[in-house]
């Protein structure tokens, strides 16, 4: 039910972008939510009140979350290939060179600033997750609630920065690559402030042991996958396309590959 709700918000969402009304995307949105949060409430009970998640399910849990982490991978790997098919080879949509000729967004200022921010939530968070392991539960509500505040302060400016940007998706396929990559990072980012403060949640009201809190362990695996795509976006998007290394691939062909090529030619050929 989650997934086929999850299918819908995006067909409606594309319908939006269409020209069709926001409501059926903000109804299919509430939808997915309900699920979620029914699903939550689900995985909750049976592991807490009703004790079912032994260590052979704790195990099959662990390989699902795992391969969940590898699809999503896998999905912004699919934004990936859209940006570095635009950025690598320019075509005339945006005048054969990238970034093209528009106000593009700085890697300095906010986005340096939520680089630090969400490089700066790993050591709280693995602190937190050792507290736990430790049976310190205030050193853990204490960290990771330092750690939801700064992944909070980064939303918040993720939001000024759409807000005071000079270009909007529709602005060609910089604007759209732009866009999709750091919105789909910011969403990623909300989910796993919600997933955190279910784990801070939990830990509250004693739901965790030393030996048991799988819960606490998935939300720091989910938060470094996040921080580490952000890596990813803050390099390419931010920094690789503002400072000079616009290249077409003609050109990095050129520059780098070209005398590769020639000298393993000349090294092989035959005598």
């Amino acid at each position: 039910m989650t997934a086929w709700f999850l299918g819908l918000s995006a067909i409606s969402f594309v319908q939006f972008l269409h020209g069709e009304p926001l409501y059926w995307v903000l109804l299919a949105v509430m939808d997915s939510i309900l699920c979620i949060c029914w699903w939550l409430v689900d995985i909750v009970t049976e592991a807490t009140f009703m004790g079912k998640h032994t260590i052979r399910v704790q195990r099959g849990i662990r390989i699902g979350f795992c391969f969940f982490l590898l699809s999503e991978s896998m999905f912004f790997i699919s934004f990936f290939w859209a940006f570095f098919h635009s950025a690598l080879a320019p075509g005339m949509v945006c005048g054969f060179y990238w970034p093209p000729e528009m106000e593009t967004m700085k890697c300095t200022g906010i986005p340096l600033i939520n680089t630090g921010l969400l490089l700066g939530t790993i050591f709280p968070c693995n602190i937190a997750q050792s507290a736990v392991k430790a049976g310190h539960f205030y050193t853990f509500l204490l960290w990771l609630g330092i750690v939801m505040i700064m992944g909070a302060f980064f939303v918040g400016l993720q939001a000024w920065e759409y807000y005071t940007a000079k270009f909007t998706m529709a602005d060609g396929i910089y604007g759209s690559c732009f866009f999709a990559l750091t919105g789909l990072h910011g969403l990623h980012v909300i989910g796993g402030l919600v997933f955190l403060f279910v784990a801070w949640n939990r830990g509250r009201l004693g739901h965790f042991s030393s030996y048991r809190h799988l819960n606490l362990t998935f939300a720091v695996w989910y938060w470094h996958f996040v921080d580490g795509i952000w890596v990813v976006v803050y390099s390419f998007v931010y920094v690789w396309s503002n400072w000079g290394w616009q290249w077409s691939f003609s050109e990095l062909f050129d520059k780098f590959l070209a005398p590769v090529v020639y000298w393993l030619d000349h090294l092989y050929a035959p005598q």
